[in-house]
């Protein structure tokens, strides 16, 4: 290339050259128009549980970029894609500008716009004949998976007196809350992988999909990078993460627990165990757990699992000798009727090199306390995670419903057996009344009496202390970055509202009054926090970390953890592989159907957000190559499956990237009432993307959901997402 004087002056400056943008320090962004600087304003995203800090960029009054907030210890500035497609929930045609109620029969789609009072009006006198007459437990809220808004709902069901609430289990199921509080007292537990050689993965897969994403991933990518960590894999297909392991292993479904025993038990006998964690900081000793471990062999594993009991003795060996060591779970571990169990197991094996709540190990959450303003109500809880079994109970008659209150919940699309959970949605008699809060109009919401328009995550208020990764709790600020579009209103404040209508001693658990106040209470029982300007500063920031915090590992040996014994508690706890009765029955031309999800979309919502849907919009069947084989089946052939529910048809995807007994298919896709965006209708709208639509003539997939049976863990809790046996057919 030849430069002129000129450009050779630019590059001796240092400035850029026409037509070439000049690198910005993080957090700022420049307008295309007026080349000025775009007012940024932080606050927390909520595309998915990670809940990482963001900047919202304004332009003329409207959002016109979603940034990463650089002073989030967590995310470190970064954002995922789905956290960047943001804008799209925000500004999508499909909002519900105004409150709503039911005209025709429920789920014919009929409705007639009310007003606010209405609305508040008739919610208020159903709740409080509910509590005059005493059926105060019949009140339920199932909430989405934001951890401020459980602790709200929490509060408000609490205050009416009801004893339940439902939210999204962050840690993959119940299962694995479920386990975590019984051996820790903790309800979820985090791979300290940015310090870890040695990372063991059952069934996760944090390339693609974590409960803490891109903070997460991170710290993996960084230890495989600077300390030149080991990825071992174990999972029934070749995920994002898988094939970027160093090894591996495709295990048949729910067999992970045994295999981890069996690690568990070649660690012990080859002493290779940390004796003096188990005698000091278990309930169990190294006698007793050598006598537990022995029928639990790598041969037996072999015979159980299909990985090879050479290579479990190998890897088992090489996780104790490489420490500081991690085992970790994801879906495809837990999401099994025995996932409690597996996850025990994993904990175990963690436990028997001594790495819990060590550096490098796994270590239990450390966030910030963040007290609430008194009075509080009595029996106070932020929720159970969610029960998959309320709608069988509610249709069988040992649960009563009279309010069913639902936050961002699908219940229909994001659970197991659509067609129960549709029915009794639509039953009066079972729910005499339904009303949904959300942005959008849903599988769900189309049994609803009356919906709501809720304010996006982009327009509200709320206080989070997310998990940290550092190990040093921090506060993060969700502010409204622009006013709430139409009519919307944020979810704390729709339960403010009604707390004070409902009356009856309810509001004198909310006398904060708006949100703010409610998190300025919060924010003046932290002195660190009010001497630096509490809310102001947050509001500029979006972050605050005690600038004294050190991270902290093994709290255990300074303070009882919050079990009965104040130690880790396997006594009770032993974990045993559980085999899943139905499994064992595997006939010809049966399968296991797993499910997962793509990196670009969350559960039940993201599949509106255009961007998302437009990169990944259809969801292929996944079959090996063998099986494809012996079917005589070409990539794209269409294909039947059919468990105990019903069937769906959809092209096959032909890998050898899968266990042979084992077919896969995506969640997020295959929508029926969520928008004309997530079904890939083209419209014309004020956003001239939408008459550009055009996967929906390539289709847009299918759902698993309807044909996965209610089948849960009996000690967890747990649904059994990966546990459905399907039959495979041609068409």
């Amino acid at each position: 290339m030849k430069w002129g004087v000129g450009g050779a002056a630019f590059i001796a400056a240092g400035l850029p050259m026409e037509g070439i943008s000049a690198p910005l320090e993080k957090g700022r962004s420049v307008s295309r128009t007026t080349g000025r600087m775009r007012k940024s304003i932080p606050s927390v995203c909520m595309m998915c549980p990670a809940s990482c800090g963001i900047l919202g960029y304004l332009e003329y009054g409207k959002v016109i970029r979603i940034g990463g907030n650089p002073l989030d210890p967590n995310s470190r500035g970064r954002l995922c894609a789905k956290g960047i497609a943001g804008l799209n929930h925000l500004y999508n045609p499909d909002r519900i500008p105004y409150p709503l109620k039911r005209t025709g029969r429920r789920g014919e789609g009929h409705w007639k716009q009310i007003s606010w009072e209405e609305a508040f009006e008739e919610i208020t006198r159903r709740l409080q004949t509910m509590r005059a007459e005493g059926r105060h437990q019949d009140f339920i809220i199932r909430n989405t998976w934001d951890m401020a808004s459980n602790e709200f709902a929490g509060r408000f069901a609490s205050a009416f007196g009801s004893p339940t609430t439902f939210h999204h289990a962050i840690l993959e199921s119940p299962n694995g809350v479920s386990a975590h509080r019984n051996i820790s007292g903790h309800t979820m537990g985090i791979g300290d992988v940015a310090h870890s050689r040695y990372i063991l993965n059952f069934g996760a897969n944090p390339y693609e999909t974590h409960f803490l994403y891109v903070p997460f991933i991170q710290r993996l990518i960084d230890a495989r990078i600077n300390l030149g960590a080991k990825l071992v894999t174990f999972d029934v297909r070749i995920s994002q993460t898988s094939g970027k392991s160093d090894e591996w292993f495709p295990i048949l479904p729910g067999t992970d627990g045994m295999v981890a025993l069996a690690m568990a038990y070649v660690i012990a006998h080859e002493g290779l165990w940390d004796k003096a964690f188990i005698e000091q900081w278990t309930t169990t000793s190294p006698l007793r757990l050598l006598r537990h471990l022995t029928p639990f062999t790598p041969k037996r594993a072999e015979a159980v699992s299909g990985v090879k009991a050479s290579e479990i003795k190998r890897i088992a060996m090489e996780f104790a000798a490489s420490r500081p060591s991690v085992a970790i779970a994801g879906g495809g571990a837990l999401k099994h009727m025995n996932g409690a169990s597996n996850q025990k197991s994993i904990l175990l094996l963690n436990a028997i090199v001594g790495n819990l709540d060590s550096k490098g190990g796994y270590c239990f959450p450390k966030t910030y306390p963040l007290e609430p303003p008194g009075p509080n109500p009595p029996g106070l809880k932020s929720g159970d995670s969610d029960s998959q079994s309320l709608f069988f109970k509610v249709r069988r008659g040992s649960q009563r419903l009279g309010v069913l209150m639902t936050h961002m919940d699908n219940s229909v699309y994001k659970g197991p057996d659509s067609k129960l959970i549709s029915a009794v949605l639509q039953d009066e008699g079972k729910i005499p009344f339904h009303v949904s809060i959300d942005p959008f109009l849903n599988e769900s919401n189309i049994f609803a009496d009356l919906v709501l328009p809720e304010a996006t995550y982009l327009e509200r208020w709320d206080l989070l202390s997310p998990p940290p990764m550092e190990r040093v709790p921090f506060v993060a600020l969700r502010q409204p970055i622009i006013k709430p579009l139409g009519q919307s209103l944020p979810f704390p404040e729709i339960l403010i509202e009604l707390a004070h209508r409902i009356g009856g001693g309810m509001e004198k658990y909310f006398r904060f009054g708006r949100m703010e106040h409610y998190i300025e209470a919060i924010l003046h029982k932290i002195p660190k926090l009010v001497d630096i300007g509490g809310i102001d500063f947050l509001m500029e920031k979006g972050i605050w970390i005690d600038s004294n915090g050190k991270p902290d590992y093994r709290s255990y040996e300074r303070e009882r953890l919050k079990t009965a014994s104040g130690k880790f508690e396997f006594d009770a706890s032993l974990p045993v592989y559980a085999p899943i009765a139905h499994h064992q029955k595997l006939g010809e031309g049966e399968f296991h159907l797993t499910t997962f999800q793509w990196n670009v979309h969350s559960y039940s919502q993201t599949a509106n957000c255009k961007w998302l849907t437009e990169i990944v919009h259809r969801n292929p069947l996944l079959i090996s190559e063998e099986t494809a084989n012996k079917m005589k089946l070409n990539r794209g052939d269409r294909v039947r499956i059919t468990s105990s529910l019903g069937s769906l048809v959809t092209p096959v995807f032909i890998t050898q990237g899968i266990h042979p007994k084992v077919v896969a298919l995506s969640d997020s896709l295959g929508r029926w009432n969520y928008g004309r965006i997530a079904q890939g209708k083209p419209f014309r709208s004020e956003d001239p993307e939408t008459s550009l639509i055009w996967w929906g003539k390539h289709g847009t997939g299918v759902h698993p959901n309807p044909i996965i049976p209610i089948q849960q863990d009996p000690s967890g809790g747990g649904q059994g997402w990966m546990d459905t046996v399907v039959r495979m057919e041609k068409v």
